[in-house]
């Protein structure tokens, strides 16, 4: 449970870097939710690459229902699965050959245990990017899911965001914000956290 909710993260560093959303931070803005280990984070991220929610949602279910047998699998149950019954009965696509390849090498090198848990160490940018289809997206998504908010995941949403919003691209942006440091990534989410919050009240006011 400490996991799910992130109560092991220290927020008074995001505070301090982040002087026009601390409040939110203050009332747990700045909390991830999270898996119960980061291979389940890792694969959800990966479930996520190039398609819609709810076949997000739907791919989950179908890895829960077989090789979970219940449960979300972890790396022995998903490999034991294999790659052919993934793609076909769990309905992956070439997410299925992500998924294999990329969590017998982290297996591999150590990265993440037989259980799941995942080394923050060993799980740096560079490394997730060496893993077989993880792009610039999902390595930043799975750094953000271990606390580390230097890099915005930078997907269709955030861009259509930024320029709607800004009228700029994803690295503009960064570059502006050069005063988060490296809680970019955070500064981004309350960002988008407050506006939200903030529309009830400007709706009603009009």
């Amino acid at each position: 449970m400490r996991r799910w909710l992130s109560a092991d993260w220290e927020p008074m560093p995001a505070i301090a870097a982040l002087p026009d959303v601390a409040q939110l931070i203050e009332r747990g803005g700045g909390r991830m939710l999270r898996g119960s280990s980061f291979y389940e984070d890792f694969v959800k991220t990966v479930l996520t690459i190039n398609t819609s929610w709810p076949a997000t949602c739907r791919m989950v279910a179908a890895l829960v229902a077989e090789p979970g047998g219940g449960s979300f699998p972890g790396p022995t149950p998903l490999l034991d699965y294999g790659e052919e019954r993934l793609r076909v009965r769990g309905k992956l696509g070439f997410r299925a050959r992500t998924l294999t390849a990329a969590t017998r090498q982290m297996l591999e090198d150590g990265a993440i245990t037989p259980s799941g848990d995942g080394w923050p160490e060993r799980l740096d940018h560079d490394y997730l990017l060496s893993l077989y289809g993880i792009g610039p997206y999902a390595a930043a998504h799975c750094r953000v899911l271990l606390h580390d908010f230097s890099r915005i995941p930078v997907d269709t949403s955030v861009v259509a965001y930024l320029r709607e919003r800004y009228g700029c691209e994803a690295a503009a942006f960064a570059a502006e914000r050069a005063s988060w440091g490296t809680h970019l990534a955070l500064g981004y989410r309350l960002v988008r956290l407050r506006e939200k919050l903030e529309q009830p009240a400007r709706a009603r006011s009009e």
